[in-house]
């Protein structure tokens, strides 16, 4: 497959920007339904959107041309060529999770009620976007002679692997976890949907960054590109910042859950606490 999908007079249309395109309108439909599932006002999903999707791709190139700035030192007009590949889901996320903070500051609504409503859209969309690397040909594992190995042609190849032909297939690794995750939050959020007050707000989206993170920790190490500071994968720090970051705000969410609840406990009987 080339990158290049099809041309309309002088405009070229990429793979990487449809498949980009596919993997947010898919997000934006789950978290539309999400949105309707709980009869909520469709208008903040609607601003929401439209302020994540530019910082979202913005802090996801961003981010890439920082930790490789090695690759545009010399020539900054590519800096803005997505459409070459290069963009950081961790960037996204972080631009992503500070635009959704300040409009709920803004607008005084619930930062941890709306992630949760978006979160299983972001994965689902996350699940897609993998498939950009595909295309590009990077974000690639080590050597296999696996039967589900990716061919990788030759210009693309890193120095010293020149002589192989089949790398493992990271994107789809992680499309698959990807997709696991997005299974496990549609489930939390019907338990919550359906058992309100059982579960914490802000549940599903600690959830997702910790299960997100959790896979990012493993599959990274088959990566053969990753970005590195000394001997370590930034992509593996960042994630496990990320996992500890979010399992202090869950436990903090439900000590508080358990404190509202201690004096019925008392009443019960159930014992010291």
């Amino acid at each position: 497959m080339g990158k290049w999908a099809f041309s309309i007079g002088p405009v070229n249309f990429s793979w990487f920007g449809i498949i980009l395109a596919t993997a947010i309108l898919a997000a934006f439909s789950i978290s539309w339904w999400q949105v309707r599932l709980r009869n909520e006002n469709s208008d903040i999903l609607l601003d929401l959107t439209l302020y994540n999707i530019p910082m979202g791709i913005i802090a996801a190139r961003l981010y890439y041309v920082w930790i490789n700035w090695q690759l545009y030192v010399d020539d900054p007009s590519e800096i803005p060529k997505i459409w070459h590949g290069g963009l950081a889901i961790h960037g996204a996320l972080i631009g992503i999770i500070l635009t959704t903070l300040i409009y709920s500051r803004i607008y005084k609504i619930s930062f941890w009620y709306w992630a949760d409503i978006v979160a299983p859209g972001v994965i689902f969309g996350q699940a897609i976007g993998q498939w950009g690397n595909f295309v590009n040909q990077d974000a690639f594992g080590y050597p296999t002679d696996a039967p589900w190995g990716i061919y990788i042609d030759y210009a693309y190849r890193p120095p010293s692997y020149e002589q192989f032909d089949f790398f493992h297939p990271i994107f789809l690794y992680q499309s698959l976890w990807d997709l696991l995750v997005f299974v496990i939050l549609i489930a939390m959020s019907w338990w919550m949907i359906k058992k309100p007050g059982k579960l914490a707000h802000g549940s599903l989206f600690l959830m997702y960054i910790i299960l997100y993170s959790a896979g990012r920790l493993v599959i990274e190490s088959f990566r053969i590109d990753s970005e590195m500071i000394g001997s370590c994968r930034i992509a593996q720090v960042i994630s496990g910042i990320a996992i500890v970051w979010a399992g202090v705000f869950l436990s903090q969410r439900y000590h508080k859950i358990l404190h509202w609840f201690k004096p019925d406990i008392r009443r019960k009987g159930s014992g010291p606490h």
